[in-house]
């Protein structure tokens, strides 16, 4: 058996350790037992852009993938709503998904002008062996004898003009902008960098590319669009918004890069001469962010999991970390309430909370992976062997 941490326990870990306690599957493992009341609009986005960027119809005409994009985003919100057992739509997840709808129609129009690489891998995971701190070639146990790994997932891995390979991340914004220091000062994103290199050996990442969407304003109307693209928008949308310098396939059909043998027949990235650390393309909806990682700073961060990791694994006492940005959106307000007033917390626990379900396989998806999981991180010697 091996423990798995993922980005979402890490985080918590460094955001509050009790609400890390109470959440991460190596500890308490809890989860609120009330299940979401609104659709996730960002999950059903996500899932209609896999399917915009999926490799092998990437150069196919808009006529056919778009109206399959917005089957794709009604699916996942039809199937968000079948999960919390709503039969009809009230007047929320209607709004949502006519929102939803509106920023597809005009991503659509906004990125084919600025889609200056090709898709390799969509909705794609990763699971790697954490490294000691002190023994960085050999692998993380915990005092039990288990083997920790780091899962984690990529929106999308994507090649440039250059031959060098990005790790692509969706975010929904509600509000202003947040600051670019904000997106290069996230531990995530470094992280997937390194993680990524350990499980595909040979491959380097020269950086995260944020594709964020902002929800329209309060009170402002999202706009109205077809349900499903006609012929003659489609046709408008080409002549207004050609794409971006275009990225070799490599393939007769069309078809998305397969890694291997990119990676080994003719693949060899050349920086280009002129290289900046950030490039932004920024619209009122749309903002698409360029950061280059330099070797230093992956390698870097890959040595701070490690010490993240080995703190976790140690069984340190779960102190809280109040404050108004993490107390506010905390799923474990009420019982960490209660034990600042010197109450015991397991009757709110009890009522309102329940072990969290074992992870279901995540569905597979054409274009999300070209290789097993034997292909992972190299192999590290354990017991000192």
């Amino acid at each position: 058996m091996a423990l798995l941490i993922t980005p979402a326990d890490r985080a918590s870990f460094l955001r509050c350790r009790r609400q890390w306690d109470f959440g991460a599957r190596a500890r308490r493992n809890l989860e609120p037992a009330a299940p979401p009341s609104g659709p996730d609009l960002m999950a059903a986005l996500r899932e209609a852009l896999a399917i915009y960027y999926f490799p092998g119809m990437w150069d196919w005409r808009c006529s056919v993938t778009l109206p399959l994009v917005i089957q794709g985003f009604e699916r996942a919100m039809d199937r968000q709503r079948a999960a919390v057992g709503r039969a009809g739509e009230d007047q929320a997840w209607r709004k949502q998904r006519t929102t939803g709808l509106g920023l597809l129609h005009r991503y659509f129009g906004w990125a084919p002008g600025v889609d200056s690489f090709s898709p390799v891998l969509v909705e794609a995971g990763y699971e790697v062996t954490v490294p000691r701190p002190d023994r960085p070639d050999e692998g993380l146990v915990t005092p039990s004898g288990e083997v920790v790994r780091y899962r984690g997932r990529v929106d999308m891995l994507a090649v440039d003009a250059h031959d060098a390979y990005w790790i692509v991340r969706h975010r929904l914004v509600a509000g202003e902008w947040p600051p670019v220091a904000d997106l290069l000062a996230g531990a995530g994103t470094r992280t997937a960098c390194w993680a990524w290199e350990q499980f595909y050996l040979g491959m380097a990442i020269e950086g995260v590319i944020c594709n964020e969407i902002r929800l329209p304003a309060a009170g402002t109307e999202p706009g109205s669009a077809p349900a499903v693209p006609g012929p003659r928008w489609l046709a408008g949308l080409r002549r207004r918004a050609p794409r971006a310098a275009r990225v070799r396939q490599h393939e007769p059909s069309g078809g998305g890069r397969s890694i291997p043998q990119h990676r080994r027949m003719y693949a060899t990235a050349r920086r280009p001469d002129t290289v900046a650390t950030i490039e932004q393309h920024t619209t009122a909806e749309f903002r698409r962010t360029w950061l280059r990682r330099g070797r230093d700073e992956v390698a870097a961060e890959g040595r701070w999991l490690a010490r993240d990791a080995a703190e976790m694994v140690a069984g340190p006492p779960a102190y809280p970390n109040p404050s108004l940005l993490n107390c506010p959106p905390c799923a474990f307000l009420d019982p960490c309430l209660a034990m600042f007033a010197g109450e015991d917390p397991g009757p709110i626990l009890a009522a309102a909370y329940r072990d969290r379900p074992p992870d279901r396989p995540l569905e597979g998806r054409l274009g999300g992976g070209a290789w097993g999981m034997g292909r992972g991180a190299a192999p590290f010697r354990f017991g000192g062997r």
